[in-house]
């Protein structure tokens, strides 16, 4: 089928389909400090240890206009970059606000048409600290594995050596990820994405200037026994922020419906594969869209979007998102058309947030590298914790209406200010 493609180079396994070739326009960053370590001991310790994994050895290529995955020997791409006190973590958190997240679209210096799928920025901090960034192109990873791939970085700087892993690429279309679908969840949109209504409930912006992340960080524990005490998630927390927030920017009754684009992992799935139920690499999430309504109070809020989380899990729309999205590029001419009634930010009533869950780390900051080049721009809060902290990283153009990002502050603080 890609044969002509195999001739000018047999290094093709085979296209990106259309739930991939999406992803490759950015990276998911992750930033934390160590003890002080020699950047040369890592650089070598990580070529050697990180070349034993497949999906390091693997990348992607630009060819006519379309894109193909390619075996190509992992090597380090690692940059040094001189200390300033910009670079320490508490002024990076402290001047994140005027920070642009850089666009990244970095090429291969003797192929250029082949990206780097992985980056190493490395810094030596103030009071023997070494600061470590490590990027993944969105198309090899999704928020949790990002995290678990930091973690294997963890190990090379502690010294251990890494184990030989196979991490062969899917099918085209993410089909064979799962068995036994009525493949009426692939067939046509989800249910959901009709039920969407039309409203703009975002800022309009003359021309979004590029990312900025925000952090806010809060105490975990408390959160914890909250979520324990009332069966809520951290999930269903976040919805209510974001959607509170959004109604009162926009000075919507709470009747109004809001659907919040949930992002969740299909791995668990009892339709999942084997080999996909313990796939440690790639981006494994697709979407929920729960509908949800205001309540009276804070914790009627929360445990309506509780409510609602629950009854959109079974109705498999995450697993729908990524075969529809999967199918979009022709498997024979490699045309992308959009996946039908996909739901749109920027026309529709809807809002993101993002629970990646429990991840390891002294201080980790994450924060995604993408364009910022139009006026359909990207507004979403991602969510991590790690044992003590619990960290909210908001991506929002840098020139984001402030009026919003006092209103989700203040609903932030109102609810995991606990």
């Amino acid at each position: 089928m890609w044969e002509e493609y195999i001739k000018k180079d047999n290094r093709i396994i085979r296209p990106l389909d259309g739930y991939e070739c999406c992803l490759i326009g950015g990276y998911l960053n992750v930033t934390d400090v160590f003890p002080k370590f020699s950047v040369e001991d890592f650089k070598r310790n990580a070529q050697d240890n990180l070349s034993k994994i497949e999906i390091f050895n693997l990348t992607v290529k630009i060819m006519d206009g379309s894109s193909f995955w390619i075996k190509k020997p992992f090597k380090i791409h690692l940059e040094e970059v001189n200390w300033n006190e910009n670079e320490e973590i508490e002024n990076m958190l402290s001047n994140e606000y005027k920070t642009i997240t850089p666009f990244q679209n970095v090429r291969d210096e003797e192929e250029k048409d082949v990206i780097v799928s992985f980056l190493f920025k490395i810094c030596q901090l103030n009071n023997n600290k070494t600061k470590l960034t490590f990027s993944a192109l969105h198309a090899v990873s999704d928020g949790r594995t990002v995290f678990y791939m930091y973690d294997l970085l963890r190990k090379i700087i502690n010294g251990e050596q890494l184990e030989k892993m196979d991490t062969p690429l899917c099918s085209f279309n993410q089909l064979g990820n799962f068995h036994d679908l009525d493949p009426s969840i692939y067939n046509q949109p989800p249910k959901t994405w009709s039920e969407i209504t039309e409203l703009s409930v975002l800022p309009k912006l003359p021309k979004p200037e590029g990312y900025v992340t925000i952090h806010n960080i809060y105490d975990y524990p408390p959160i914890s026994k909250f979520c324990k005490e009332n069966n809520v998630t951290v999930q269903a927390m976040l919805i209510a922020m974001t959607t509170r927030a959004t109604r009162k920017y926009n000075n919507l009754p709470k009747e109004t419906p809001l659907w919040n684009y949930t992002p969740c992992d299909a791995r668990p799935s009892q339709y999942a594969t084997e080999t996909f139920r313990n796939q440690k690499f790639f981006c494994n999430a697709g979407a929920l869209f729960p509908c949800v309504i205001g309540q009276d109070t804070v914790l009627e809020d929360i445990k309506h979007c509780m409510q609602k989380l629950l009854e959109s899990k079974p109705k498999l729309g995450n697993i729908a998102q990524i075969l529809r999205s999967g199918m979009s590029v022709d498997p024979v001419t490699l045309k992308y058309t959009p996946p039908e009634k996909m739901p749109d930010f920027h026309k529709q009533a809807v809002v993101a947030s993002s629970n990646i869950g429990r991840i390891n780390g002294n201080n980790p900051l994450f924060n995604i590298s993408m364009d910022c080049n139009n006026e359909f721009y990207s507004f979403a809060t991602h969510c991590y914790h790690t044992d003590e902290k619990i960290y909210m990283a908001t991506l929002m153009p840098i020139n984001f209406d402030e009026k919003f990002k006092v209103y989700l502050k203040e609903e932030m603080d109102l609810i995991f200010k606990l």
